[in-house]
């Protein structure tokens, strides 16, 4: 079982974000990905992929990973440290690059929300609170 306390990761200013967004040169798949994630906020790959109509490949994961890596290129430091953070929370000390924006969900026991972890079909992400759009009118 995994500690409940929160998970202290590197955070960032939305506008430094939303700079890097607008410079990385995303294509129209990608952006839709990232506007996707920051809008719906808790989502998992298949309902991603249902909602925006993307083919199963390649892998909405893997897309989100690469505009993740797009955006990265323009906030090197930020990203480096993100990318750290991410390799200390991975049982196999692998970073993973969606880390820039979303997290994997845990629930009240402390396990993640995965086929891994024997809670759910599909690994379940949210967006990080700084970044999240849903409530905006």
């Amino acid at each position: 079982m995994t500690n409940l306390s929160p998970l202290k990761r590197p955070l960032l200013e939305v506008t430094s974000f939303n700079k890097a967004l607008a410079e990385a040169l995303l294509t129209n798949e990608e952006e839709s990905i990232i506007e996707y994630i920051r809008y719906t906020g808790v989502f998992d790959e298949l309902k991603m992929r249902k909602d925006l109509s993307l083919p199963s490949k390649p892998p909405a994961l893997w897309l989100l990973a690469t505009a993740c890596e797009k955006i990265g290129e323009k906030i090197p430091e930020y990203f480096l440290n993100i990318r750290s953070w991410s390799k200390s929370r991975s049982a196999d000390a692998i970073a993973w690059d969606g880390n820039l924006v979303c997290s994997i969900v845990y629930n009240c026991d402390g396990d993640e929300i995965s086929p891994v972890s024997g809670t759910a079909l599909y690994h379940t992400f949210a967006v990080h609170r700084e970044l999240f759009t849903g409530l905006e009118f």
